[in-house]
């Protein structure tokens, strides 16, 4: 299963979810040991993505912070998304040259960041987020590599399909005139 590009993204959550529910589940101790090695390069490499990216989203979450502050800035609100895309790889055999080809998308959005209390989430890669009651001895698994199999529904096997991935972060700066008298002349509808 993959993203199919005629329903949108949370129609395609549903589909991932409905999937999960109806298919056999890959225990993880079923794995070999080059499986589980091939898996936690990509953990290493997700946990590298939040080191990457949590000083860049912590810096612009400060700064819009400040900037809703100022009454002389026009911005009142804003969305923080970050957005990770995963693609299948070339030899998949759901891979098709003019497709999309998305194994699976995922999006987190981002209003503040307390360094004081990150003990869950993005960024948060000292702390082991492991399924409890798993057999992950020695692990210590990030945000992103938990969010792919627990949440995102995706199955062991179905993460040794990721061929790359891409990064968005998508910012809306917001402003409004909330409770302003613009003398608009009030219209009175006719029933």
């Amino acid at each position: 299963m993959k993203f199919n590009s005629k329903l949108d993204y949370s129609q395609n959550l549903k589909a991932w979810r409905e999937h999960h529910c109806n298919s056999p589940h890959t225990r993880y101790s079923s794995l070999n040991e080059s499986e589980k090695a091939w898996l936690r390069g990509l953990n290493e490499t997700l946990r590298r993505l939040e080191d990457k990216f949590y000083p860049i989203i912590s810096t612009k979450l400060k700064d819009f912070h400040e900037r809703i502050a100022d009454p002389s800035d026009w911005m009142t609100d804003f969305n923080l998304v970050f957005f990770i895309t995963y693609y299948l790889r070339k030899d998949d055999p759901e891979y098709e040259e003019d497709d999309d080809n998305i194994l699976m998308e995922f999006s987190h959005s981002f209003f503040h960041i307390d360094k004081n209390d990150k003990d869950w989430g993005f960024g948060a890669t000292h702390v082991d987020q492991a399924e409890q009651g798993q057999e992950f001895i020695g692990e210590c698994h990030c945000y992103l590599y938990h969010q792919l199999y627990d949440h995102c529904d995706l199955d062991w096997r179905d993460l040794f399909r990721i061929g790359s991935l891409w990064v968005d972060i998508k910012i809306d700066e917001q402003s409004g005139l909330p409770d302003c008298d613009l003398g608009f002349i009030q219209y009175e509808q006719k029933t």
